[in-house]
């Protein structure tokens, strides 16, 4: 709606709200009538202050402030599909673009500095696309009662966030103003395709936004004692933190760590991730620090070897004392895998991604990585897990998982890794190996379902795939029992001896577990298997099964070994839960 249809609707309301006004009042003017309809129009509107004082501010100061920290929380969230579809018409209706005295502007701007020039004004048109003020910072610019109450709700301040346009100033000041309070703390080292790099040392004003000065940054210091001189690509380098100032936010948060609750970092280079390992390893703990990411986000396509080589050493971050520490995000950022074990127990969260082999941890600490977490729920290896070797067979036991996500390793490392993870509580899987045309479940030799909600097409396919499969265990408690049925099919075969029959599905199966069977259904499945020229050799069922004592005689007399089991003793919610088959199966 362009502004030209606003004037004539608003056009329209006037004139049809005066005509109204006339034909009430006999002896009223046009001029009167036009006043008090503009007066009634705007005794509403929610960008006049009313004459009688704001209402809001008869609120309490601690509702007030919610009011603030539900705002704030709304802006970090982003914009709504509403508005971002108010957005199209900004540039055309702009309700707050209206001229005012100098009292409004003071009550606009809360500074008490009168109104400003028009070299400011032209200063902040030009400023307003590339800077944008924070929600906390533009409550405490409308009036003195608001600044106040912002100034003192110390949660509006916790939350840090450094990139190239960020004032170390301004930091200090939230620092300040979170008064002791838990800190989120993340830093932006990546480098933006597009970034202008300005500076206003005109403008004194502790809430603006300053731009960093770009340091001249030509050489590292390793903990080593070592100069590691930048190769001739970083004179190239597109703008980003430089190892200066990234040294100089470390200052200013790392006298604080204790009172950080979550960090997250990402970074083009690694030399800065290796600056900000380095000073997170001399700090004796981290008490608060719930979440931590780390991201380093430059493209590589080798992954035998980690690159740089003088950049490879492995630390160990707070002194492995960070007693709260529930998620943790590592993308291409290594540790001391062995000394880390303490910091990395009791988690719920674990992700590793883009680990060269050389620096990922051996299979028994990757093991004892996940066992110290035995609340553990979510986890993924991007390019990562344990680095190869010498694996054993010991499975690892992580019954609390219930997501998981292995992805872009090759499909013999999936092969390999897989067998050893028991999780018998997943209900979300994702397997992708890269360039892959073989399904994954076709290397599978056991298999375990037990509860796996699925549609018929996507049971066949899975079916289709598990050519090598020699042991299954199933729990027939609703669709799964249509796998158990066609396990039972046969086809037949022509040759010059007739027509023998062989077994669709599964033609290596020899053992199977199951629950939900009776005792006649299971002889039927022995016959047809028999039939089919793929025996089964052992079977275990339920005991609360339903099965006859000559049915039991009968299986026991074609079966190398016939026996029972206890059912599972996990809830019937679990059992409930549901698993998209579709996952799985995509793996080509």
């Amino acid at each position: 709606m362009s502004s030209t249809v606003h004037e004539r609707l608003l056009q329209e309301d006037v004139e049809s709200g005066v005509a109204i006004m006339l034909s009430k009042n006999k002896g009223m003017t046009p001029t009167e009538a036009l006043r008090r309809v503009t007066k009634e129009m705007l005794q509403n509107n929610p960008f006049v202050p009313p004459t009688d004082g704001c209402p809001i501010n008869d609120l309490p100061n601690e509702l007030l402030a919610h009011i603030f920290y539900v705002g704030m929380t709304m802006e970090e969230e982003g914009p709504s599909e509403d508005d971002l579809e108010e957005d199209e018409y900004e540039d055309e209706l702009d309700l707050l673009d209206w001229d005012s005295d100098d009292d409004e502007q003071k009550y606009l701007s809360g500074s008490g500095k009168g109104k400003k020039s028009d070299k400011e004004e032209e200063s902040d048109s030009e400023n307003e696309d590339d800077r944008r003020l924070a929600f906390q910072i533009l409550v405490s610019h409308v009036c003195k009662h608001w600044r106040d109450v912002a100034i003192e709700s110390p949660i509006l301040w916790t939350s840090l966030h450094f990139d190239l346009g960020t004032s170390l100033d301004m930091a200090k000041i939230w620092l300040q103003r979170s008064k002791g309070h838990p800190l989120d703390i993340e830093i932006d080292c990546t480098s933006p395709d597009d970034m202008v790099i300005e500076v206003d040392d005109d403008d004194e004003d502790e809430d603006e936004v300053l731009e960093l000065t770009p340091h001249s940054d030509s050489n590292l210091e390793l903990s080593s004692g070592e100069t590691m001189e930048n190769d001739t690509d970083t004179e190239n380098r597109p703008p980003h933190l430089t190892q200066a100032q990234v040294s100089e936010i470390l200052d200013i948060i790392i006298p604080v760590v204790d009172r950080w609750k979550s960090f997250v970092v990402n970074a083009t280079f690694y030399d800065s991730l290796y600056l900000i390992l380095e000073r997170f390893s001399k700090c004796s703990a981290a008490p608060l620090l719930e979440l931590l990411e780390m991201y380093h986000n430059e493209d590589c396509e080798e992954f035998e070897s980690f690159s740089p080589p003088e950049l490879s050493t492995r630390f160990v971050l707070f002194g492995g004392n960070a007693p709260r520490l529930k998620s943790v995000d590592l993308w291409g950022v290594h540790l001391d895998w062995d000394a880390s074990l303490l910091l990395l127990n009791n988690l719920h969260n674990l992700e590793l991604a883009y680990h060269a082999d050389d620096v990922r941890p051996s299979f028994e600490t990757f093991s004892a990585i996940l066992a110290g977490s035995p609340d553990l729920q979510t986890l993924s290896l991007a390019i990562s897990g344990p680095s190869e070797g010498d694996w054993g067979t010991t499975p690892i036991d992580i019954p609390s998982v219930k997501s998981l996500s292995i992805c872009h390793h090759e499909p013999a490392y999936i092969e390999r890794l897989l067998p050893l993870l028991h999780l018998p509580s997943v209900v979300e899987l994702t397997v992708t190996p890269p360039g892959r045309t073989q399904s994954l479940l076709a290397g599978l030799e056991y298999l375990k379902i037990d509860s796996l909600p699925s549609n018929h097409s996507a049971r066949q396919l899975m079916l289709e795939q598990l050519v090598n499969l020699q042991s299954i265990c199933l729990n027939c408690a609703g669709d799964e029992e249509e796998f158990f049925d066609r396990l039972m099919e046969l086809k037949s075969t022509p040759s010059e001896a007739g027509t023998p029959q062989s077994m669709v599905f599964c033609p290596h199966l020899t053992r199977l577990m199951t629950a939900g069977i009776d005792g006649s259904k299971m002889k039927r499945m022995v016959e047809a298997r028999k039939q089919g020229g793929a025996p089964l050799l052992k079977v275990s069922m339920s005991e609360e099964d339903d099965i006859e004592e000559k049915e039991e005689k009968w299986l026991r007399e074609h079966l190398d070994e016939f026996d029972f089991h206890e059912p599972s003793d996990e809830s019937e919610e679990e059992l409930e839960t549901e698993i998209d088959v579709d996952d799985i199966m995509d793996m080509d």
